[in-house]
Parts: C-alpha cells; sequence; structure tokens
C-alpha cells in the first residue's frame, strides 16, 4: 500500500467481480488531475476487467504480482 499522496490505494483483497470493477471505476472516474491508483485484488478474474476498464477510461496500466493470489494494478493517467 502506498504512502505517497497523489496515489489512491483501493484494496478489493477479500471480494469478488464485480465489487472490484465498481469500486475501482469509482476511482478512477473520482481522480483528481494527475492522480495514480493503486487496486489491490486477490481475485484474479478481477484483474482483467479492472485492467480492461481503465484501458477503456484512457490509463496506462501497470500489473505486479506481489504474492500467492495477489495483484498491484497500478493506473497512471495519460499525460
Amino acid at each position: 500500500m502506498s504512502t505517497n499522496p497523489n496515489i489512491v490505494t483501493v484494496d478489493v483483497r477479500g471480494e469478488i467481480c464485480p465489487a472490484p470493477l465498481i469500486k475501482a471505476t469509482e476511482a478512477i472516474r473520482a481522480a483528481g488531475n494527475g492522480q495514480e491508483i493503486e487496486v489491490l485484488i486477490d481475485f484474479q478474474p478481477a484483474v482483467l476487467a479492472v485492467t480492461m476498464a481503465a484501458l477503456k477510461e484512457g490509463w496506462n496500466i501497470q500489473i505486479r504480482w506481489t504474492g500467492t493470489s495477489e495483484w498491484s494494478v497500478h493506473l497512471t493517467p495519460v499525460k
């Protein structure tokens, strides 16, 4: 989890779709100018759902596997 004030962390570990997608989409739409989003996920199908939603909204995506069945999906706005 980031301590950077310009990064919003959305922790959806322990949740299954559609909750991760809904929460990530809300964060994307509420993000301020230049703000980044880190989505913490432990439900593999949600990784794809969140990634596809972010792409449709025009965000850059970096996916990092952080451990057994856990991923960090880092979203940055396209400049």
